[in-house]
């Protein structure tokens, strides 16, 4: 059996994952680490499949039907895992050197949940260091272990035992790493961050990642934190919710400063960085108010 399974949820194109695959690959030992690609096969990943599997033959290729949604890619690709240490990745984020041993060797303690940092790839454009910063900015290193650990664990870099994973129990609509995370912090499972975890996002997006992609993830998240709450609380926490986009944008300007690094990207990106946080926020309202909708089904 494998120590590692690392599960690349594939959702942005050939592209990204061939970069992710090849650094992967390179990275592991075939005995002691199993890779999964996870996809929807009516996507353009599932087109690019027929290629990638010929170069990338010790890679498990599984196809999740529609609707294909982020967290279902993740539930089940950590299913069929069967390392005692299960890693989620995604497609557009390569792994430095040495990841692999570094998740094995960080699970030699008792902490059941261990997240890792998500550099900046070679971005040019200011879109993407937007996209960037409000997605992964409180993931740059160096890590802050002071903050809140659910909000410094990324879903795109992070390990867990095995045995952390069967006290999750099934759901249709997947895995939420957010929920789940919070109600382990709740009861005390041991999680932290570690620094020699590094992948680097390689992605570049398109103007709905700053448009309607933050508001059907804000409306989403809102839709499932509110279940089965009252009227008034969620007439309430939907209101507060309009004030999001300053809130977020602090947290994001007063991260980057403590960490003394990328100031100057970060100005350049501000204003796409209030048009997604505006978009998030409008989102997360209107689904607190509302419910989530359809917007489950677009979490990519």
């Amino acid at each position: 059996m494998p120590q590692l399974s690392a599960v690349v949820v594939a959702f942005n194109g050939g592209r990204v994952l061939t970069e992710c695959l090849e650094a992967l690959t390179t990275d592991s030992v075939p005995d002691r680490v199993e890779i999964l690609v996870v996809y929807d096969p009516a996507g353009s990943v599932g087109l690019a499949t027929a290629s990638l599997g010929a170069r990338f033959p010790k890679v498990h290729w599984l196809g999740v039907r529609s609707p294909a949604t982020v967290p279902r890619l993740r539930a089940h690709g950590m299913a069929a895992a069967r390392g005692d240490v299960i890693a989620l990745l995604e497609d557009d984020c390569v792994v430095e050197r040495g990841w692999c041993e570094a998740a094995i060797a960080a699970h030699n303690t008792e902490h059941l949940v261990i997240g890792g940092a998500v550099e900046p790839g070679p971005y040019k454009r200011a879109l993407d260091w937007a996209v960037y910063f409000c997605e992964y900015g409180r993931f740059t290193l160096p890590l802050q272990h002071g903050m809140n650990i659910v909000l410094a664990l990324a879903a795109n870099n992070v390990t867990y035992k095995r045995t952390a994973l069967a006290r999750v129990p099934s759901s249709d609509d997947g895995f939420y790493d957010m929920f789940v995370h919070a109600a382990w912090e709740r009861a005390g499972v041991p999680m932290r961050t570690d620094r020699t975890l590094v992948v680097r996002n390689v992605n570049a997006w398109s103007l709905a990642h700053v448009t309607s992609v933050p508001y059907h993830h804000g409306r989403a998240f809102a839709g499932h934190r509110a279940a089965g709450r009252s009227g008034p609380w969620r007439a309430a926490i939907g209101l507060l919710a309009l004030g999001l986009p300053i809130l977020k944008l602090g947290r994001i300007v007063s991260g980057t400063a403590s960490r003394k690094r990328l100031a100057g990207r970060l100005l350049q990106a501000l204003p796409w960085m209030v048009v997604f946080n505006t978009s998030w926020s409008l989102g997360e309202a209107v689904g607190y108010v509302r419910g989530p909708g359809d917007s489950a089904t677009r979490w990519r």
